[in-house]
């Protein structure tokens, strides 16, 4: 009776200690985000994402502010009225990223645009400068200490372009997956979400200014863990990490 009692003794701690390592595995306890763009080639499949898709308007661009009349024109009909001090987003406010635990990775970038009111395409304007990519790393440890998530986004953007030498705007702004690990045991899914745009400017001289959020959630049987990260990018070409 005494050998059965302490069989059971053993077998109960052995259970316990399982339990506490199977707790401390599926912990979600910490998690970082850096800056990892040095260890990627900028040249990578996909970095200037949407620079070699095609859009006409098939008319003429006359710039115009809003209170002032436009110039005349022969044929009203072939004008395209552009107000370049309203800045609207042409493209995506949000799209997933990482969805089922996998990366996705469509044959058409989803991109957001900070262009004038009245254009449908980037490429109706001038002067863009060089895309601009960084590339950011999470890392997601369990209370081991090992790395169960390991995820690293690239985001991209291209800034400057005018509408004969007026306003500084951006378009193709995306996030895209460039690498992904996740441990057995955990979920991840990611979106990118672009809440606002707006004119950082002033009506006569507009620059473009864009948030953008990558979102993320992980999960195990026993936690459940939510994050943002929030980027400003201007028309100025520069890009911003908010806290």
């Amino acid at each position: 009776m005494i050998r059965s009692l302490l069989s059971v003794a053993v077998v109960f701690g052995l259970s316990s200690t399982a339990f506490a390592n199977d707790d401390q595995y599926y912990q979600i306890k910490s998690y970082t985000v850096k800056d990892v763009t040095a260890e990627f080639a900028v040249s990578e499949p996909m970095a200037q994402a949407g620079l070699t898709e095609s859009c006409e308007t098939g008319k003429e661009i006359k710039p115009r502010f809003v209170g002032e009349k436009a110039d005349d024109v022969t044929n009203p009909l072939n004008v395209l009225e552009v107000f370049v001090d309203q800045i609207i987003n042409i493209g995506k406010k949000i799209f997933a990223v990482i969805q089922a635990g996998r990366p996705v990775v469509n044959v058409k970038i989803d991109t957001a645009n900070a262009l004038p009111k009245g254009l449908t395409c980037w490429s109706d304007l001038a002067g863009w400068n060089i895309p601009q990519t960084k590339v950011y790393q999470v890392t997601y440890y369990n209370g081991f200490g090992m790395a169960i998530v390991d995820f690293s986004y690239r985001l991209t953007f291209t800034a400057g372009g005018n509408v004969d030498g007026v306003g500084k705007y951006i378009t193709n702004a995306t996030f895209m997956p460039a690498n992904l690990s996740v441990a057995w045991g955990f979920e991840f899914d990611a979106n990118a979400a672009i809440p606002s745009v707006l004119n950082t400017g002033t009506r006569k001289a507009p620059v473009a200014g864009m948030q953008m959020n990558m979102d993320w959630k992980v999960s195990s049987p026993i936690s459940y863990e939510q994050a943002t990260e929030t980027y400003f990018v201007s028309g100025e070409n520069t890009l911003t990490e908010l806290e």
